[in-house]
C-alpha cells in the first residue's frame, strides 16, 4: 500500500524532486578574459569580480530572470579610453553560461 501511494504521488506530480538549482532558480556563468589586461565583470550593475589578463573565473551563481546586464572594463593598459563590453542574457535556472571577452 505504502509503494502504491509513493507512486501515485510521483505520477501525479504532487511529490517532486527538485536539483538545488530547481530550488534556487539560479544559473551560473563563467567569465574568460582573453586579453593581457585585467577586466571588472558586474551582473546588474553589482561587481563580481576582477580578472587578471589570460584568467577565467570560477562559475558565479546568477538568479534566473530576463535581460540580465553583463558588463565588463577594462581596469588598465588602455591609451585613451578602457574597453567596455555589455551584454544581456536571459538566465533560465540550472543553465550554464560563458563570456569571453574582449
Amino acid at each position: 500500500m505504502k509503494n502504491a501511494l509513493i507512486i501515485l504521488l510521483f505520477a501525479t506530480g504532487l511529490f517532486e524532486c527538485k536539483s538545488e538549482c530547481e530550488k534556487s532558480k539560479k544559473g551560473t556563468i563563467t567569465f574568460s578574459n582573453s586579453s593581457s589586461n585585467p577586466y571588472d565583470f558586474y551582473i546588474d550593475g553589482v561587481f563580481q569580480v576582477r580578472l587578471s589578463g589570460n584568467s577565467i573565473s570560477e562559475k558565479i551563481k546568477v538568479t534566473q530572470g530576463n535581460k540580465r546586464v553583463f558588463y565588463v572594463k577594462q581596469v588598465s593598459g588602455y591609451l585613451l579610453y578602457p574597453t567596455e563590453r555589455t551584454k544581456e542574457f536571459n538566465v533560465v535556472s540550472c543553465s550554464n553560461y560563458d563570456w569571453q571577452i574582449p
